[in-house]
């Protein structure tokens, strides 16, 4: 009997092990398994953290308040290059194009304080992209603190240019647009607002770059032929017309230049210019260059032909 009971266990035993085995297997695989939750979980917290970075965005769109922006800065998900596309625009029920930043947003709406904090908390790589970015349309803040037409967004950028000096830089007022190559002294004539177009020409002198007046756009016009376009019947406008000449000296914006092969040509857009301004204007051309004829006045000066005249013989 117990001569049995052994070979019964010695047959038993070995049969066993295999079971083991398999059973030892069969937990692994359920251990692997198991893995494929974890990779859930993080969807499920990478979805959540989209929505937070969502949420920061869009407070940070509509934030107007310094202290606000300051926080709002400070925290995890905070992209100060954030844009806003097309379809977001479109969603707030706005107008324009995508891909507009935080910055020229400000500039637009003329809010000078939040456009001084962030300038001034930002580091210095983050600064010069926010400032170089351009939206779908190639604008940059530039041309949307013209696009505000109002005395804060102008204020917005006589301030960021001197904040911009005194960090060293030097900020481009001859950049221009993708769409239809037009500076931001280009763009204000598009305003018809006066202070924006004069306010505009100022800074654009006071950056040191006087040869914006005599950049063109995609249509092959300077500032002075947008401001012609807009001059009858408008003194104001009429006024700025003939500072913007005054200031691109003999020869106009055009740069009209005898003996070059579009001599003609530029002579004819120069006198469609000057033929939209009254002799009190054209007088004042003519001694803000102080062409050697005395100090002439529309009094003594009455006739427009002769004084267009006088004009084109300063051309170089």
């Amino acid at each position: 009997m117990r001569l049995r009971v052994a070979q019964t266990v010695e047959r038993r035993h070995p049969a066993a092990r295999p079971r083991d085995r398999r059973h030892r297997r069969a937990r692994r695989v359920g251990r692997r398994r198991h893995n494929p939750c974890s990779c859930s979980c993080s969807s499920v917290s990478s979805s959540s953290s989209s929505i937070i970075s969502k949420t920061w965005k869009r407070d940070y769109f509509d934030c107007n308040n310094a202290a606000a922006l300051r926080v709002l800065l400070k925290m995890p998900d905070a992209n100060a290059l954030s844009r806003r596309e097309r379809h977001e625009v479109a969603m707030e029920g706005e107008g324009g194009c995508g891909g507009r930043t935080y910055l020229m947003e400000q500039m637009q709406k003329g809010n000078v304080e939040t456009v001084q904090t962030l300038m001034s908390v930002l580091d210095e790589r983050t600064r010069k992209e926010l400032l170089q970015a351009r939206d779908d349309n190639g604008s940059c803040c530039l041309h949307y603190a013209v696009y505000g037409a109002s005395v804060e967004s102008m204020a917005c950028l006589e301030m960021l240019l001197l904040e911009n000096e005194r960090y060293g830089g030097v900020l481009d007022m001859a950049a221009k647009d993708f769409q239809d190559e037009s500076t931001p002294l280009i763009l204000s004539a598009f305003t018809n607002n006066t202070f924006v177009i004069e306010k505009t020409l100022l800074l654009t002198g006071t950056n040191g770059q006087q040869e914006v007046l005599y950049e063109r756009d995609k249509g092959n016009a300077t500032i002075a032929g947008h401001l012609a376009q807009r001059a009858r019947g408008d003194k104001g406008m009429k006024n700025v017309l003939a500072k913007v000449i005054a200031l691109a000296g003999p020869g106009g914006c055009g740069k009209l230049k005898r003996g070059e092969k579009t001599y003609l040509m530029k002579k004819k857009e120069f006198s469609g210019q000057l033929n939209e301004l009254d002799c009190e204007q054209l007088v004042y051309i003519i001694n803000y260059w102080k062409l050697g004829f005395g100090k002439l006045n529309a009094s003594a000066m009455t006739e427009k032909k002769k004084l267009i005249e006088i004009v084109l013989m300063a051309t170089p």
